[in-house]
């Protein structure tokens, strides 16, 4: 019976822990949320803080991408013809300002870019994740919240970042946003983890005391 419990834990916790869906807007801005219905026009969610309030809808023209709970993701935004057109200038040459990549009507795409790329390559929250998993299961959740809390909200290392392009990196759009989804793939990750050490530390600590009563 007490297995039973632990194994139900187990799976609650992961279910809180994943039930998360990511909305990026095409302004850069992004939406936690619980995805309900994705319609030809809208989608329908619920914000992730508030799950037993109303649902929302946003138009799928003003969504770049969804990454769901399970890492999945949808691309549903495409740059029109006009888009590329006006891009390039009737005389043939385009306007270049200082610095690399910085023409300003390239900035939504950069910026997709940058999460996109931090979701296929960033890999620098292993050693973060590790140790809070390891720290939860040896010593209990309430110590393993120490490095939880202190690495989810420390920005990733520049070393740690591993960018697929050094030159893009450069561009400070397309950095601010590979930083900023390196940053919740980190927090996210070692969360994960702290739940996952969590379960485990208590599946022991059930384990033990249940051998201890059958030894009486």
């Amino acid at each position: 019976m007490k297995r039973k419990i632990t194994f139900i834990l187990i799976i609650a916790l992961s279910s809180i822990i994943n039930a998360q869906d990511i909305i990026y807007k095409s302004d850069g801005g992004e939406i936690k949320s619980k995805v309900i219905e994705i319609t030809t026009e809208t989608v329908k969610y619920k914000n992730y803080d508030q799950q037993n309030g109303p649902i929302r809808n946003i138009f799928l023209k003003d969504i770049f991408m969804i990454i769901y709970e399970d890492g999945t993701k949808e691309i549903y935004q495409k740059k029109s013809d006009k888009t590329k057109e006006e891009q390039i200038p009737k005389n043939g040459t385009l306007k270049i300002e200082k610095g690399p990549y910085t023409n300003p009507s390239n900035n939504q795409d950069l910026c997709f870019k940058g999460r996109q790329d931090a979701v296929r390559y960033y890999t620098g929250y292993t050693g973060a994740g590790t140790g809070t998993a390891a720290t939860t299961i040896l010593f209990g959740p309430i110590i393993g919240l120490i490095p939880a809390v202190a690495c989810s909200t420390t920005p990733p290392l520049e070393s740690s970042l591993t960018f697929p392009d050094v030159n893009l990196s450069k561009n400070t759009t397309y950095y601010n946003c590979y930083n900023q989804e390196a940053q919740r793939i980190k927090s996210k990750k070692v969360w994960t983890n702290f739940g996952i050490g969590f379960a485990i530390n208590l599946s022991l600590v059930v384990l033990i005391i249940s051998a201890s009563s059958g030894g009486y």
